[in-house]
């Protein structure tokens, strides 16, 4: 679910008219974290990556967000800094909106409630995601993380759900809690059983219902879980 499912198609097009249309480049940061929130993106084209810098130094990849979201909403509300920093990972198209003009386009079309809202969902999901990864075996681990990935920026492909990741295995490893080491066995078993189809920075959901199965931890008889 992201903010345009949320909204009416008219007031998505008043959001996109009123803002200023830029072309990012793959690898090109769209919002640095600990910058001032001072617009909002609304994302039309593409996939970007959201990361966060921690205390150790190390940068963790939170999620991966598509077409119909805006990023730095919360920042822009709250007038704090930005969270985590959100990068194009394949060309984007984006419609910059400064931060107050967004306060007022909220208050027009009186959202508050929705964009709250959905920002209340994605951090139930998130910890309902992170919950798992604690809890489930490896297997499960990758599964529920492809799944995940799959209800955020699928789209409908010729062979099921195409999920354009723009990033490296080992990156989907770390959102999983693993290694790419461990990984990509276990990618490649899903493949092996139907369920996935693994390409060149790209998976295709190719059984949702068995990738649902086995994101639970529950053990199909055809499809081995380490």
């Amino acid at each position: 679910m992201n903010f345009r499912e949320k909204v009416p198609d008219q007031v998505w097009q008043d959001l996109i008219q009123r803002s200023q249309r830029r072309l990012y480049r793959r690898g090109v940061p769209l919002l640095r974290q600990g910058e001032s929130s001072t617009s909002v993106i609304a994302l039309t084209e593409g996939t970007v990556k959201v990361v966060q810098s921690v205390e150790s130094g190390e940068t963790l990849t939170l999620m991966l967000r598509g077409p119909g979201e805006v990023l730095g909403e919360m920042g822009a509300i709250l007038d704090r800094p930005r969270s985590a920093t959100v990068s194009a990972v394949s060309a984007c198209v984006g419609h910059v909106m400064p931060a107050h003009a967004f306060r007022g386009f909220m208050e027009r079309h009186r959202l508050a409630d929705t964009v709250y809202q959905l920002a209340v969902d994605r951090m139930q999901e998130i910890e309902r995601l992170r919950a798992d990864l604690v809890s489930l075996t490896p297997a499960a681990r990758i599964a529920r993380v492809v799944l995940h990935l799959a209800m955020e920026i699928g789209r409908p492909g010729n062979d099921g759900i195409l999920v354009e990741l723009g990033i490296p295995r080992d990156e989907l490893a770390v959102m999983a809690a693993m290694s790419r080491s461990v990984a990509v066995p276990l990618l490649s078993q899903l493949q092996g059983a139907g369920i996935l189809g693994l390409g060149r920075g790209r998976i295709t959901v190719r059984d949702l219902g068995r990738l649902r199965i086995a994101a639970t931890g529950r053990v199909e008889p055809d499809y081995p879980v380490m």
